[in-house]
């Protein structure tokens, strides 16, 4: 029985780990994939006359078709399920063929999925059981009542079973199938893994919220230190990668863990990694650990530095205070970080925008402030607080959950006319932050000349930020570079 994925964008964990279980019982699994060079799914270069000359749409549905699966799967989250939805209406009105979506947008809001013609079963939260035991009734044609997670249709009926627990011992599942994505991801350059699921915190914005929601917080797992350097050695065998990326939603939660296994990685592996951090676990200690077993880069999310925002909006009890003695033990031990920078939150002002410079003005190891939109995912408790205070309407939360909505890197939500100006300001400032002089960044707040910074041309700011790369050593310059020349050779052959 085949399968095959229909992917756009980034490389998918997610369905490397459902494909490894398939295989392992039997099941011949393909991918249509699409890396969205250039679409609202890149969040370096986007351009929508590239996005339509690289579209790659139409070898998509062809490969398809000339897979000829069983099943197609998709897999699903806010800013792509438009997109999705229509490959699978084409995909369907060439084969008929059963469809199957997965994913958060699916998990958030399955009464607006399944109601597509296109879409014929979904599957919530974790799949990979879910989506085996859903193959393996088609196959063997059996009921489809005892399959935890799925919702189907039978007879013009939505019938919905239950949810099953998340997997208990991450341990117990088969590592990714990193081959699925081998002919379009340069491995050799950077490999990405999860050492854990879940997220301890509950942000407002962030889906992960949700499944703590639904499941307490036994949702939040971590794979044993075996487990993960096991991966990391098989994989270094196989693909010979130069760098590691830890893709967890906070990697260093647990001290103990993870000085077991940075000793671990110290001598087994011993590569650059990066990985994504929070202030109230980064004391000396653990920076200085991490940086000794070779960590290059910190992400932090900080969103914005007005304190009331994000207690009350955003649910992240951290303290301006904890957030710069992270960061002044960063510059200290010399390990560099970004700082994530969130754009239209409810009741951010000119003021606001401000901060970012007052708190990082003398900071020096800071390797980007990066730039995101407030994305309202459906369900999630900020969307009853922009609703509460006139951020949204009723309109607007039906269009999240149809998907009509912006994404984290390119389009936003905000109505305002001269706050859309400011943001636009702002975002240029803060991309070329790490470029300027202390001097300069202060002139530039105390006369306020950022007012002028849209006027910068956007080809300059993009050659200003890989100056920033070159000059900072940033060995995700090399990776971002080689991906680019790598996709654009493929395509280009194929025009």
């Amino acid at each position: 029985m085949k399968i095959i994925f229909v992917h756009i964008g980034r490389e998918n964990l997610g369905i490397e780990y459902l494909s490894s279980v398939l295989k392992n019982h039997g099941f011949q699994v393909g991918l249509a994939y699409d890396p969205g060079l250039f679409t609202t799914e890149d969040n370096v270069l986007y351009s929508g006359f590239l996005e339509r000359l690289f579209s790659q749409k139409e070898r998509i549905i062809k490969k398809v078709v000339e897979f000829n699966p069983d099943v197609v799967a998709f897999s699903a989250y806010t800013s792509n399920y438009v997109s999705v939805l229509s490959l699978a209406q084409e995909i369907k009105s060439k084969i008929d063929v059963p469809t199957v979506f997965g994913g958060i947008h699916a998990t958030l809001v399955p009464d607006e999925v399944i109601s597509h013609d296109c879409v014929d079963f979904l599957i919530r939260s974790e799949g990979e059981y879910p989506l085996l035991e859903l193959l393996t009734s088609i196959r063997d044609n059996l009921s489809y009542a005892e399959v935890k997670n799925l919702w189907y249709k039978k007879d013009g009926e939505i019938l919905k079973n239950d949810l099953r627990p998340p997997i208990e011992n991450l341990d117990d599942l088969a590592l990714p199938d990193k081959d699925l994505f081998k002919e379009a991801i340069r491995y050799r350059d950077d490999y990405l893994i999860l050492a854990s699921r879940g997220c301890p915190y509950g942000c407002s914005y962030c889906c992960e919220s949700y499944f703590k929601k639904i499941y307490g917080g036994k949702y939040f797992r971590r794979r044993s230190v075996y487990s993960v350097i096991n991966e990391l050695k098989v994989m270094q065998h196989r693909y010979r990668f130069k760098r590691v990326t830890f893709f967890d939603s906070i990697f260093f939660t647990d001290a103990n863990w993870l000085k077991d296994f940075l000793k671990e990685y110290k001598r087994e592996i011993s590569l650059p990694f990066r990985s994504i951090g929070h202030v109230n676990f980064a004391n000396y200690e653990i920076l200085k650990l991490m940086k000794e077993a070779g960590c290059y880069g910190i992400d932090f999310g900080v969103q914005t530095f007005n304190e009331r925002i994000r207690k009350d909006i955003l649910h992240r009890p951290e303290t301006n205070d904890q957030i710069k003695k992270a960061f002044d033990i960063c510059d200290k031990i010399k390990l560099r970080y970004d700082v994530d920078l969130m754009f239209g939150l409810p009741g951010a002002t000119e003021e606001d925008y401000k901060l970012p410079i007052y708190f990082l003005n003398r900071n020096k190891f800071i390797n980007r402030l990066k730039c995101y939109y407030l994305s309202y995912f459906p369900k999630l408790s900020i969307i009853d607080k922009a609703k509460e205070l006139g951020v949204l309407e009723n309109k607007d939360i039906a269009n999240i959950e149809s998907g009509k909505i912006g994404d984290w890197f390119h389009l936003d939500s905000i109505k305002d006319e001269g706050h859309r100006r400011l943001k636009e300001d702002f975002q240029k400032l803060y991309k070329i932050f790490p470029l300027m002089p202390s001097a300069l960044r202060s002139f530039i707040i105390k006369r306020r000349t950022y007012r002028y910074f849209h006027i910068l041309p956007n080809f300059l700011i993009i050659l200003m930020q890989l100056l920033i790369g070159i000059c900072k050593k940033d060995y995700r310059f090399n990776i971002y570079i080689n991906n680019y020349l790598f996709h654009l050779k493929k395509r280009l052959v194929q025009f």
